[in-house]
């Protein structure tokens, strides 16, 4: 929860926003706070099964300035200059190393001149977070995941081909850091969330 509050401070400071570009909705549970700051928000998952949760959550809630889109990040089309802040809460981990860059060059071209890109991902590369795979893995997975079949018994992140360092390059490389912090703290390096400007 606390990359959301981090992403929430983030925004309040990004002066007048027209339109946000919510880049891996998942299940939206961030959309409900991104139509508080703007009445245009365009939300994009690559999972038809999450979009459509998202799609029911807003409907539940009566939110509807949200324009929901599914597609691949990699392969879509939006115009120049669309958004004032593209927002991407874990999700970077899950593009392939080598197309990382690439999706930089889609996000700068689809951001204002004065844009933001509000980026996270998980630090898998380090000996905390593999610390807390090994615990998760023997204490909590068990309990938790019992209705889950996992014959390797072995735990791999979902989905995650892109390591942290390898993201922080991709993005510091197209974008200009304006503010970049771990979470939960400093010294606990479990999640990194950053604001960039073009």
């Amino acid at each position: 929860m606390k990359r959301f509050q981090s992403a929430l401070a983030y925004f309040s400071n990004c002066g007048k926003v027209e339109s946000i570009l919510d880049a891996g909705t998942g299940i939206g549970f961030f959309l409900p706070t991104l139509t508080q700051f703007t009445g245009k928000v365009t939300a994009i998952d690559y999972a038809q099964h999450t979009l459509a949760y998202a799609k029911s959550m807003c409907q539940k809630r009566q939110i509807s300035r949200v324009k929901f889109i599914q597609a691949d990040l990699l392969t879509l089309k939006l115009s120049k200059g669309s958004f004032d802040i593209i927002n991407t809460l874990s999700v970077l981990e899950h593009i392939p190393p080598e197309e990382l860059p690439r999706l930089m060059t889609k996000f700068k071209y689809w951001l204002k001149p004065d844009g933001y890109l509000i980026a996270g991902w998980p630090n898998e590369g380090g000996k905390l977070f593999k610390l807390a795979q090994t615990w998760e893995k023997k204490f909590l997975r068990p309990r938790m995941l019992q209705s889950f079949v996992d014959e390797k018994r072995h735990y791999k992140p979902l989905g995650h081909v892109s390591q942290s360092n390898q993201i922080f390059t991709a993005v510091t490389n197209s974008f200009k850091t304006i503010d970049y912090q771990y979470l939960p703290f400093p010294w606990l390096k479990f999640y990194s969330i950053g604001l960039f400007s073009r």
